[in-house]
Protein backbone atom coordinates (compact mmCIF):
# COMPACT_ATOMS: atom_id res chain seq x y z
CA UNK A 1 0.00 0.00 0.00
CA UNK A 2 1.17 3.49 -0.39
CA UNK A 3 0.32 7.04 -0.52
CA UNK A 4 1.32 9.42 -3.40
CA UNK A 5 1.40 13.35 -3.50
CA UNK A 6 1.09 15.93 -6.31
CA UNK A 7 2.75 19.19 -6.99
CA UNK A 8 2.37 21.77 -10.16
CA UNK A 9 5.60 22.98 -11.70
CA UNK A 10 5.63 25.24 -14.77
CA UNK A 11 8.19 24.57 -16.98
CA UNK A 12 9.32 27.17 -19.71
CA UNK A 13 10.90 26.21 -23.04
CA UNK A 14 10.85 26.74 -26.75
CA UNK A 15 9.23 23.44 -27.14
CA UNK A 16 6.61 21.78 -24.84
CA UNK A 17 8.40 18.85 -25.10
CA UNK A 18 11.14 20.58 -23.49
CA UNK A 19 9.18 22.63 -21.29
CA UNK A 20 7.70 19.28 -19.88
CA UNK A 21 11.02 17.59 -19.67
CA UNK A 22 12.38 20.87 -17.84
CA UNK A 23 10.04 20.70 -14.82
CA UNK A 24 10.18 16.60 -14.64
CA UNK A 25 14.16 16.92 -14.44
CA UNK A 26 14.27 19.80 -11.81
CA UNK A 27 11.47 17.44 -9.98
CA UNK A 28 13.80 14.32 -10.10
CA UNK A 29 16.50 16.52 -8.58
CA UNK A 30 14.84 17.00 -4.94
CA UNK A 31 11.97 14.27 -5.10
CA UNK A 32 12.51 10.35 -5.08
CA UNK A 33 9.28 8.38 -6.18
CA UNK A 34 8.04 10.34 -9.07
CA UNK A 35 5.21 8.01 -10.66
CA UNK A 36 3.70 10.12 -13.02
CA UNK A 37 2.77 13.71 -14.71
CA UNK A 38 -0.11 15.47 -16.20
CA UNK A 39 -0.03 18.27 -18.27
CA UNK A 40 -2.83 20.82 -16.76
CA UNK A 41 -2.15 24.10 -18.75
CA UNK A 42 -0.02 25.04 -22.22
CA UNK A 43 0.28 28.63 -22.23
CA UNK A 44 2.58 30.65 -24.91
CA UNK A 45 5.26 33.94 -24.22
CA UNK A 46 6.04 35.93 -27.01
CA UNK A 47 9.06 37.90 -26.22
CA UNK A 48 11.08 40.36 -29.01
CA UNK A 49 9.34 38.23 -31.63
CA UNK A 50 10.66 34.65 -30.16
CA UNK A 51 7.99 31.83 -29.25
CA UNK A 52 8.33 30.16 -25.94
CA UNK A 53 5.60 27.48 -24.36
CA UNK A 54 4.88 27.73 -20.48
CA UNK A 55 3.69 24.41 -19.40
CA UNK A 56 1.84 23.77 -16.16
CA UNK A 57 2.45 20.13 -15.39
CA UNK A 58 1.44 18.05 -11.97
CA UNK A 59 3.57 15.56 -10.80
CA UNK A 60 2.99 12.63 -8.95
CA UNK A 61 5.36 10.89 -6.18
CA UNK A 62 5.11 7.95 -3.71
CA UNK A 63 5.39 9.24 0.03
CA UNK A 64 7.91 7.19 1.76
CA UNK A 65 8.33 6.79 5.24
CA UNK A 66 11.51 7.86 6.87
CA UNK A 67 12.40 7.61 10.38
CA UNK A 68 14.76 9.92 11.89
CA UNK A 69 17.30 8.43 14.33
Amino acid sequence: MSVEKSIDLTGTAPTIEQAVAEALDRAGQTLDGITGFTVEQISGLLENGVISYRVCVRVSFVLFERFHE
